[in-house]
């Protein structure tokens, strides 16, 4: 760290250094001559002390004392500060760990500023710093607080391989972790909005705009004919270019021209023959940032839930049977079924693992046309809007908790059990309801449908973007779950209630054994925001110069200059005053 001034107006006083040169220049310097008469003189006038003659400087000590007084009075009036040895405010550093920083490598922005961090390290040791990497969830790099010294090795795990960066989330929890006294220093490639201000905060970018192909959305879904592939590759530049989109399943190649206008996204739809190849893999030409070039999907196993109906109401029955059927994710069985629509007296069939709709035909029931209050954390309302329908029930209250409600009234409740069976009760009544013509029926059964599908044995997802988590389903109860990642890393999940979450951090394919159950799914990129590196930028921002930064790790040396100061103005009276008793001039 440099010296730091807290006037630095003051410097203007230096002005002064060459105003005191000017006038010992233009000085006339004569000095006195003992004779023994002046009649001979033909001029006796006295020599003027100044003129307009400039002469060539030969300073006298006094000068050189001025000068030097001129300067420390000045220093000291502009408040200079020291660094101290060793920095006493503790450093919080954000790592923005998205994947953009690894663009044009070697000389990425996420190696620029590991150099940047560490050189700052060495000028201004620190005694206590901590890391976060900023990815889609901020965490902590590293146990506990480290001193600068032992913050190379500890930058080996920032890899960047996140799919986004929380820079807000990671900087309050440098905040809450730091205190009142940290310093947080920032490390990313994008300009902050808007810039920081003096204070706690430094905003250091390292990013450099230029163009980029990407695979922004990829998608694999099981058909009738065989899996349906959906790619769209976006040209993230300025202007127009052609790359080659190339799609490997198994020993078939597809391989295609694609010509896109500035920022235009292409979009490609593929057919895979019934039998493809365990993974596709689909990449575009090659750039400053390989990451998000390539995208590798795992076929989409298809779960299909076996529905029953047991509801005695024919236009009810044929109201239901349509919703379920056009979902195609359901097959009618009677035998052993995941899901049994139930009239509102019906048993309940045994076993934990057929769930129950209770469909509630009430006499006195009423139609209500609204507000309808949803409970937008259950499954049941993804996407659901019923404004607009007219809905018949009754008043009575329902056991479970409710998931849609006409005011205070439940409409649709749901109860679980500790087996993990659902028990739901659904109010309607045909004669006076609109809900099954209009478009909020078949999303709510959509919606029940693929609910139930999710906690089917399997993988709730096969192909999913960096970041988002995965829940494998198993057939038979077992104590835990092994994971082997892209990286070749193997971990252990916890098994509850015979499902295990794994979270996908890295992009690539995942395996997963429990047993002799093994199964795989794939994560990639997949984020425009993040491959668009147009609005990448360099520059430093933010100034820690604030009072406790001051106090805390400067010291104010103005008292020792302005005590130079007045040594010096002592010794230049003693020097003016020598020469003065001898009948010197300067």
């Amino acid at each position: 760290m440099l010296p730091v001034f807290t006037a630095p107006l003051a410097l203007f006083g230096l002005l002064t250094l060459p105003a005191l040169a000017a006038i010992y220049l233009l000085h006339n310097r004569s000095r006195p001559v003992p004779v023994s008469s002046l009649l001979l003189w033909v001029d006796a006038r006295v020599a003027p002390d100044g003129g307009r003659r400039v002469d060539r400087l030969r300073p006298p000590l006094l000068f050189w004392l001025e000068l030097l007084l001129l300067l420390l009075l000045v220093l000291a009036a502009a408040g200079p500060h020291v660094p101290t040895a060793t920095g006493a405010r503790p450093l919080v550093v954000v790592l923005d760990d998205s994947f953009s920083m690894q663009a044009g490598e070697p000389a990425s922005p996420r190696k620029r500023a590991a150099d940047a961090l560490l050189d700052e390290l060495r000028r201004a040791p620190r005694d206590s710093v901590r890391l976060i990497l900023a990815g889609d969830r901020p965490q902590l790099l590293g146990e506990g607080t480290h001193r600068g010294t032992e913050v190379g090795p500890l930058l080996a795990g920032w890899t960047c391989q996140s799919s986004v960066a929380q820079l807000d989330a990671a900087l309050a929890l440098a905040r809450e972790l730091g205190g009142d006294l940290a310093t947080v220093l920032v490390l990313t490639d994008r300009a902050p909005d808007p810039p920081p201000d003096t204070g706690r905060l430094r905003w250091w970018a390292f990013g450099t705009a230029r163009p980029n192909w990407a695979l922004v959305n990829a998608s694999r879904t099981p058909g009738p004919r065989g899996d349906r592939l959906l790619l769209e590759v976006a040209n993230l530049a300025a202007e127009h270019r052609t790359t080659t989109l190339r799609v490997e399943a198994g020993r078939e190649v597809r391989d295609t021209e694609v010509r896109l206008n500035p920022r235009e996204t292409h979009r490609v739809v593929l057919e895979l023959p019934a039998d493809p190849a365990p993974a596709v893999r689909a990449s575009v030409g090659g750039d400053d940032l390989p990451f998000d070039n390539t995208v590798t999907l795992v076929p989409a196993g298809r779960k299909l839930v076996r529905y029953d109906l047991r509801l005695g109401e024919p236009n009810l029955r044929s109201a239901v049977d349509r919703a379920v059927q056009a979902t195609g994710a359901a097959t009618p069985a009677a035998d052993r079924p995941h899901l049994v629509f139930l009239d509102a007296t019906a048993e309940v069939p045994e076993g934990d693992d057929t769930w129950v709709v209770r469909v509630l035909a009430e006499p006195d029931a009423e139609a209500y046309t609204g507000p309808f209050v949803l409970d937008r954390s259950h499954p049941l309302t993804d996407g659901l809007s019923p404004n607009g329908v007219i809905w018949g029930g009754g008043k009575s209250p329902l056991p479970g908790a409710p998931v849609v409600m006409a005011g205070n009234v439940p409409l649709v409740t749901d109860a679980e059990f500790p087996a993990g069976r659902h028990e739901l009760r659904l109010r309607l009544r045909l004669d006076v309801s609109t809900l099954t013509e209009s478009p909020a029926w078949p999303a709510l059964v959509w919606n029940l449908i693929h609910w139930r599908a999710a906690h089917l044995p399997g993988l709730d997802r096969t192909n999913v973007r960096v970041g988002e988590d995965v829940t494998w389903t198993l057939t038979t109860r077992s104590g835990a779950v092994e994971v082997k990642r892209p990286d070749g890393e193997t971990v252990t999940l916890a098994v509850r209630g015979r499902r295990a979450t794994a979270r996908a951090d890295r992009s690539g394919v995942y395996s997963l054994r429990a047993g002799t159950e093994t199964i795989e799914f794939a994560a990639n990129p997949l984020t425009r925001d993040e491959s668009d590196l147009t609005a990448c930028a360099t520059g430093r921002g933010g100034d820690d110069h604030d009072p406790t930064t001051l106090r805390l790790e400067y010291r104010d040396v103005a008292w020792a200059l302005a005590l130079l100061a007045a040594t010096g103005l002592v010794l230049h009276l003693w020097l003016v005053s020598r020469a003065s008793g001898t009948g010197g001039r300067r």
